[in-house]
């Protein structure tokens, strides 16, 4: 584990205490044939799951993804 890694805790509907460690900074390190057409936040503008998937969840992500 990185010094530099930070652990989530998600506790929602679909899991409880179910952790995870983000070792990688946010949107780097990506293989180079990765090249996505739109970022998080714009697919989630759009409406991507239906507007549902992530109802309860927002503590898990970037409060800049909600705004």
């Amino acid at each position: 584990m990185s010094s530099k890694s930070k652990t989530i805790v998600v506790n929602d509907k679909m899991q409880e205490n179910f952790r995870y460690e983000l070792t990688e900074p946010i949107g780097q390190n990506f293989p180079p044939y990765f090249r996505p057409q739109l970022t998080p936040k714009q697919m989630l503008q759009l409406g991507i799951f239906g507007g549902k998937y992530m109802t309860d969840c927002q503590n898990e992500f970037p409060k800049d993804l909600f705004s």
